[in-house]
């Protein structure tokens, strides 16, 4: 139940119109709160979610500026021998509305049941607009990946070969995944070869793309010094969070984790630091459970929490598999997706359904998700083109 209805006078809701403006704000509060993607989420440009707020369902086009590549001027020399270009990236988001509504049994059957229908509906509704947020996050994020690591048996990645689409990175990727046999399982080695990928900014074939900003986690102090933390994160399911568990490399690790319980974060709910770079259990995605796809999720499943207006292409779970099922993770930077909504969401209530004996609670909210794929604003050709901003693929086998 939300805690903060309890101090809202939901039984003078047809007088004061703030009530439903308030339990509005309480679930968008307490939406956030069950979210796994809380702790990423911000208006900074260093969070891994970036949101956005908007007012209508306007196509919104939120900017980015790329960092200053010139080598400047030294000494007596004039600034306009060598000016540097300010690049200014973009994309456009079609935010949409989503929503839901319940309607009460009867009255007189809800006081029987000693059943507060608005406070109940409140709560459900809470997981329903959570729900339909994470998931339309989690696809964005899987698909059309421009850049991934394929976990490999003996190497603990692969490497492409060459083929007839070297040049066609959409055809590659899939292809690529396809190689996936049943023991090419999740590793510390895939997971520090995407670190690296990311650091170095070079794609799953070497060649040189653009180092991946990392997010901005917490302050800490050390001898009297504070130090910003910037790392990337990894997000992976349950199945390849066990299968890393199992790797020999990581238990290593653990055994030199440093001190026990509290003070460690691997005691407290993230599954291990790696290169300075926490790893998340997203779960696993069902029809009961928002967590990160695998290519044994329906197509449609997948295509319903897609906003299409908001892609290129579409690329469901199972385009990424061969012969054995694949699980999708991700390493995400800083500006990985993008978020754009209104401030709250819109609660209502009507009790004049079925000659008044029925009550309907409903939400409505703007939504708009987008992996972050920005392209030069000003018409200039830019290695940010049409790829993914802040987001690597990792691929294992579902097993």
């Amino acid at each position: 139940m939300l805690q903060g209805l309890n101090d809202i006078n939901i039984g003078n809701w047809k007088n004061d119109p703030n009530v439903s403006v308030k339990i509005g704000q309480q679930i968008e509060a307490a939406s956030w709160k069950k979210s796994p993607f809380e702790p990423l989420t911000g208006r900074g440009s260093d969070r891994g979610v970036r949101t956005y707020i908007v007012e209508d369902n306007q196509p919104y086009r939120p900017r980015l500026k790329a960092q200053l590549s010139g080598s400047g001027v030294k000494g007596n020399t004039d600034f306009n021998v060598n000016f540097d270009n300010l690049e200014i990236l973009c994309q456009t988001i079609y935010p949409e509305v989503v929503g839901n509504a319940i309607k009460s049994e009867i009255k007189h059957y809800s006081a029987m049941k000693h059943i507060d229908f608005i406070k109940e509906a409140s709560d459900s509704l809470t997981e329903w607009i959570q729900a339909k947020r994470d998931r339309a996050l989690v696809c964005a994020l899987s698909n059309d990946f421009t850049n991934v690591v394929v976990c490999d048996e003996v190497h603990g990645f692969k490497t492409p070969e060459k083929t007839a689409n070297l040049g066609n990175l959409y055809k590659l990727i899939p292809e690529f995944t396809a190689q996936i046999q049943e023991r090419d399982t999740m590793s510390v080695k895939a997971i520090r070869r995407a670190i690296f990928q990311a650091r170095a900014g070079l794609r799953h074939d070497n060649k040189q793309s653009f180092p991946l900003k990392p997010i901005r986690s917490e302050m800490i102090t050390t001898g009297g010094i504070t130090v910003q933390n910037y790392s990337y994160i990894i997000l992976l399911d349950s199945f390849a969070i066990n299968q890393l568990k199992s790797d020999p490399e990581y238990q290593e690790i653990q055994k030199y984790a440093g001190d026990r319980g509290a003070k460690n974060a691997l005691f407290t709910g993230i599954v291990g630091v790696i290169d300075n770079c926490p790893i998340l259990d997203m779960g696993v995605w069902t029809s009961m459970n928002v967590g990160l796809l695998n290519s044994e999720v329906e197509d449609a499943d997948f295509e319903t929490h897609l906003n299409k207006q908001n892609v290129t292409r579409v690329t469901p779970p199972s385009a990424y598999a061969g012969s054995v099922p694949v699980s999708i993770g991700a390493l995400i930077g800083a500006s990985a997706l993008v978020l754009a909504g209104n401030a709250s969401i819109n609660f209502y209530i009507n009790e004049t359904e079925d000659a008044g004996r029925k009550t309907i609670c409903g939400v409505d909210r703007i939504l708009g998700v987008s992996k972050a794929r920005f392209n030069s604003a000003n018409g200039v050709p830019s290695v940010y083109d049409n790829t993914d901003f802040a987001v690597i693929g990792l691929f294992s086998a579902k097993v």
